[in-house]
């Protein structure tokens, strides 16, 4: 035991180094490594405390060091102004002894999605101010591997069926629980008491459309659903004007003159193109973050751009929209007859869904150069029917498609085929940074625990 003061708190620091019946080379050097690591935690919470206000009559918080499977240790510091005061009980974190309530909630991972686990058994105290909530969680936290749950984002299998009774048992017990909507639908179809003491999940995708669906069948009224938001946009946008330029420039047709080692055998596709700021670029669901992200990429190459949104904006001079979006509407015969180029961000929603279905892109035809129209958002706001349909009439001169109806796209499909047709494989929002998914998440966490409300909470009546 030993305490000092740092700038008028009193820390009290209880640790077990070892304990034997008789040192020996091998134990004293275990020792020394234990107290090295003791001491490089004492400064580093030194620093922190040192930026604590002096108001604060206590402050409570646990550090923790990375466990691996085979074994945990924990640290427990306790500041007071109460010299006197007892040191932090040590507690075990074993599955076994760990006491459930709301402020120590089990937090099951559920993952196809590795990059997810990764980051969060990644977490460091030194990349948030609150280091309470990061031991509280790492304490918590239970990562299921399971052979029921195979492949990833739009190849993904699971089996419910197959879980190991440990893999059941444990989900039985998640208060909060990271998965996809997918596989979170399939297991309460299969069993409805599956997630039994699940209060809130948090979806690993933006799209929470499989969920959604069936709320009033398979969700429980307590539950809270929040989803990945927020660092899609960014990506997506990239995505989005990349094919925009790839599609004006023929970059593709390019790649083949040099696959056939041409000179400038596709010199009509590739002097036939439009400056960006020529174009009008239509987003739908422009509103919203997602769009907000491509309408400000777009505006960056002078493109006019128009927000369709199925609610009225209450202040057309929102500070959100101003400069980034020149027009919104709710009307969607509108928003098509400005295009050049249409953009889909809208969720699947049941009024979303086949919303540009049969005769819609008719709209398109007031653009003598026909617009082009991408799919970034949902695969069902549009039948693979009404997309050829589209095409075969003239009423677009082309389809830029990252999402489907069907997913993966079925070989037997006529898009794979078509020329007029760019297929990507769900691929435009994949983020580069798992510290994205990490920060959303400990955000809510720490708002959950607060019993603070959620970020990106999910609307079942609305789907989104």
């Amino acid at each position: 035991n030993c305490s000092f003061n740092i700038d008028n708190l009193c820390i009290k620091i209880d640790y077990t180094v070892i304990t034997t019946t008789t040192m020996n080379e091998n134990n004293t050097h275990v020792c020394m490594q234990t107290m090295a690591m003791v001491d490089d935690k004492i400064e580093a919470f030194r620093v922190t405390t040192a930026k604590l206000a002096q108001s604060w009559e206590t402050f409570t918080v646990r550090a923790w060091t990375k466990k691996k499977k085979s074994q945990s240790s924990s640290l427990f510091y306790n500041c007071s102004t109460d010299e006197d005061t007892q040191p932090y009980n040590r507690v075990s974190t074993s599955s076994n002894n760990r006491s459930v309530s709301h402020q120590h909630p089990v937090t099951v991972v559920f993952s196809s999605k590795d990059v997810v686990v990764q980051s969060l058994a990644n977490i460091k105290s030194e990349d948030d101010n609150n280091y309470s909530t990061l031991a509280l969680l790492h304490d918590n936290l239970q990562v299921i591997e399971d052979d029921a749950l195979q492949g990833y984002g739009g190849t993904i299998e699971f089996d419910p069926s197959k879980l190991t009774t440990a893999s059941r048992d444990l989900l039985k017990q998640a208060e909060v629980l990271i998965s996809e909507p997918y596989v979170v639908a399939k297991l309460l179809e299969h069993n409805p008491n599956a997630l039994a003491s699940l209060q809130w999940c948090q979806s690993t995708y933006a799209g929470v459309d499989t969920l959604c669906k069936n709320a009033n069948k398979i969700l429980l009224p307590t539950w809270k659903l929040t989803r990945f938001a927020g660092c899609f946009g960014p990506p997506i946008a990239e995505w989005t004007i990349g094919r925009i330029i790839e599609h004006e420039r023929s970059f593709v047709a390019s790649q083949q003159d040099q696959h056939e080692q041409s000179w400038a055998k596709s010199k009509h596709a590739i002097l036939n193109y439009r400056y960006l700021s020529t174009m009008t670029l239509t987003i739908l669901g422009g509103c919203g973050d997602i769009g907000k992200h491509i309408a400000k990429a777009a505006k960056a190459f002078g493109m006019k751009t128009v927000g369709f949104g199925r609610t009225e904006r209450r202040d057309p001079n929102d500070e959100d929209i101003q400069g980034i979006i020149d027009e919104c509407t709710t009307s969607l015969e509108h928003a098509l007859q400005q295009a050049d180029y249409i953009v889909s961000v809208l969720p699947s929603t049941a009024e979303t869904r086949y919303m540009l279905n049969g005769t819609t892109l008719k709209n398109c035809l007031t653009k003598k150069e026909r617009p082009v129209f991408i799919n970034v958002g949902r695969g069902d706001i549009i039948s693979e029917e009404s997309v050829l349909h589209a095409l075969d009439q003239k009423w677009i001169s082309h389809a830029i498609l990252d999402v489907f109806e069907v997913e993966p796209l079925p070989n037997h499909s006529k898009l794979w085929d078509r020329k007029d047709v760019t297929i990507s494989p769900h691929v435009s929002g994949l983020s580069q940074q798992p510290s994205d998914v990490t920060k959303i998440f400990i955000e809510n966490y720490k708002r959950y625990i607060n019993g603070e409300k959620l970020k990106f909470e999910v609307d079942f009546k609305k789907g989104y």
